[in-house]
């Protein structure tokens, strides 16, 4: 009797530190994220130092905005060259699961050049059904974005730059539901 007490007891504990174990791993993906807050419009911003969010890079990216009575998540991609590829399609891919990123090519998608190069790139909100996939595709062993239009661009996507992306979803898991 004892026995089955103490073996009750071990497994108890080992439950406990598991579960602070990932609550610690849970407020550490918040914490290593930088802050930004805009007292004009009373948001606070969410990024990944990795991401530089400039508009001159080749990335996808995402971000977490935070008001007083919501959180949400937006999605970045963009595209740096010697060429334009005025695309109208964006697209993520991982392990042959594609997903059409939609965005309005006059509200969401912007241009600009300079010093010999030229930058496209999006920045969208995303929805459930964009959440669940990045979820999925942050696990995925082969991620890739396309941007398509007049010209093709198709990047593989860092492992780098795949774990910045499974920080900020964690951290966005964090911020909307708590530890």
């Amino acid at each position: 009797l004892i026995s089955g007490v103490n073996d009750s007891l071990e497994q108890a504990e080992k439950l406990s530190k598991l579960k602070k174990a990932n609550e610690a791993k849970r407020l550490q993906a918040v914490n290593k994220l930088k802050k930004e807050y805009d007292d004009v419009s009373g948001i606070t911003w969410y990024k990944n130092p990795y991401f530089k969010h400039y508009n001159d890079t080749n990335y996808v990216s995402l971000y977490i905005g935070k008001s007083s009575n919501s959180v949400w998540l937006r999605l970045r991609m963009s595209y740096e060259g010697d060429d334009w590829i005025f695309f109208e399609n964006a697209y993520l891919s991982y392990d042959e699961n594609t997903k059409t990123i939609i965005f309005d090519k006059y509200d969401d998608k912007k241009t600009d050049n300079g010093y010999g190069s030229v930058w496209e790139w999006i920045d969208v909100n995303v929805d459930e059904s964009l959440y669940s996939y990045l979820k999925d595709m942050v696990n995925g062993k082969s991620l890739k974005m396309r941007l398509s239009g007049k010209y093709t661009k198709t990047r593989t996507i860092s492992s780098t730059e795949k774990k910045a992306l499974q920080d900020v979803l964690l951290a966005y898991d964090v911020l909307k539901n708590g530890i």
